[in-house]
C-alpha cells in the first residue's frame, strides 16, 4: 500500500506540468502559487493534524522555516509557474529528473562530499541530457515549433532550488516531525504569498477564474501540494528515501503523457534521448548512495 501511495504522488506531480500550464491561461503565477499554498494548507491542516504547530520555535527554528518555505514552497513553484510560461510540460518534466544530480552537485562544492570518478561521469551525463533537452525544439499547445530556453533555463534553476531545499530540510529543524516542518513552511509559504498578490494585486485574478480554471487550481493545491507532500512523506518514513526515489524516474513519463493528452504537445527525439541520459547520469550518480530524507521535487 505505501508504495502505491508513493507511486501516486509521482503521477500526481507528473501531471501537474501541464495542468499547471493550462491554469496559467487564466491566472498569473503569482495568483497560481497563491492558490496552491492555500488549498495545500488547508488540506494538510485538515489531514495531517500536527498538534502545536508553531508552538515553541525559537528564533533561530522561525528563520530555517522561513528559509524552507521561500525556498521548497515560495520560490519552487513560483519558479516551475514561470517557467512552464515559456516551455512545454514534458520538457520540465525531462529536466527536473535531473534534480538527484544537482542535491549530489551541491552537496560536493558546498558541504565537502566525496564525488569520486563514478559520480562526476554520472554528473557529465546527466549534464549532456540536460543540454540535449534544451537544445531541441518544441511543438507546444499548437503553437509551432517555438525555442524554449528560457523556460528549460528557469526550470533547471529550479533543480538547484531545491537541491538547497534538500539539505536544509535534511540538516534544520531535527526536534520537529518531517511531517510537521512540511506543514509549517506550506502555512508560512502562503502568508508570505497572501502579501505579495494583495500588494502586487494579483489576488483579483481569481475572482474571474472559469470553472475548469478552478478544476485545475484545485488539483494543484489539494493534490499536488497537499496529498502529493503527505503521501511522498509516508514513503519516505516507512521504505526509506532511496527506495521512493526509484519511482521519480516515473515522473517524466507522466509529464510527457499529460502534455500530449491535455495540451497536444509533441515530443521531440533529441528530448527523448536527452532525458535517457538524464536517467542514466541520476542512476549513475546515486548507485550505492544514501539519498537525504525530503520530499521530493514538487511541481
Amino acid at each position: 500500500m505505501i508504495r502505491l501511495k508513493v507511486l501516486f504522488a509521482v503521477l500526481i506531480w507528473g501531471a501537474s506540468f501541464a495542468i499547471t500550464k493550462r491554469a496559467l491561461a487564466e491566472v498569473s503565477p503569482q495568483a497560481l502559487v497563491l492558490t496552491r499554498c492555500g488549498l495545500g494548507s488547508l488540506f494538510m491542516l485538515v489531514v495531517a493534524r500536527v498538534p502545536g504547530l508553531f508552538r515553541g520555535l525559537s528564533i533561530k527554528e522561525w528563520i530555517q522555516v522561513l528559509a524552507i518555505s521561500f525556498s521548497g514552497v515560495v520560490g519552487q513553484q513560483t519558479l516551475q509557474a514561470f517557467a512552464l510560461r515559456r516551455t512545454s510540460a514534458n520538457h520540465a518534466g525531462w529536466i527536473l529528473a535531473a534534480t538527484p544530480i544537482a542535491v549530489a552537485l551541491v552537496m560536493a562544492l558546498f558541504f565537502r562530499e566525496r564525488m569520486g570518478l563514478r559520480r562526476w561521469s554520472g554528473f557529465g551525463l546527466g549534464a549532456a541530457g540536460t543540454l540535449l533537452v534544451v537544445l531541441s525544439r518544441q511543438l507546444v499547445a499548437g503553437a509551432g515549433l517555438i525555442p524554449t530556453g528560457r523556460g528549460d533555463f528557469l526550470v533547471l534553476i529550479s533543480c538547484f532550488n531545491w537541491a538547497f531545499y534538500v539539505v536544509m530540510m535534511d540538516r534544520w529543524l531535527k526536534s520537529r516531525s518531517q511531517r510537521a516542518v512540511t506543514v509549517m513552511s506550506m502555512v508560512t509559504g502562503f502568508a508570505v504569498m497572501v502579501a505579495v498578490t494583495f500588494t502586487g494585486g494579483q489576488a483579483h485574478e481569481l475572482l474571474c477564474v472559469s470553472a475548469q480554471g478552478w478544476v485545475c487550481l484545485g488539483y494543484l493545491g489539494l493534490l499536488s501540494s497537499g496529498l502529493g507532500y503527505l503521501f511522498w512523506n509516508a514513503g519516505v518514513e516507512e521504505i526509506g528515501p532511496s527506495a521512493s526515489a526509484a519511482f521519480l524516474y516515473l515522473e517524466p513519463l507522466a509529464a510527457l503523457a499529460a502534455g500530449r493528452l491535455m495540451l497536444g504537445e509533441g515530443v521531440a527525439a533529441t528530448a527523448v534521448s536527452g532525458g535517457a541520459l538524464i536517467f542514466a547520469g541520476v542512476y549513475w550518480v546515486n548507485a550505492g548512495h544514501r539519498l537525504p530524507e525530503s520530499p521530493a521535487e514538487a511541481a
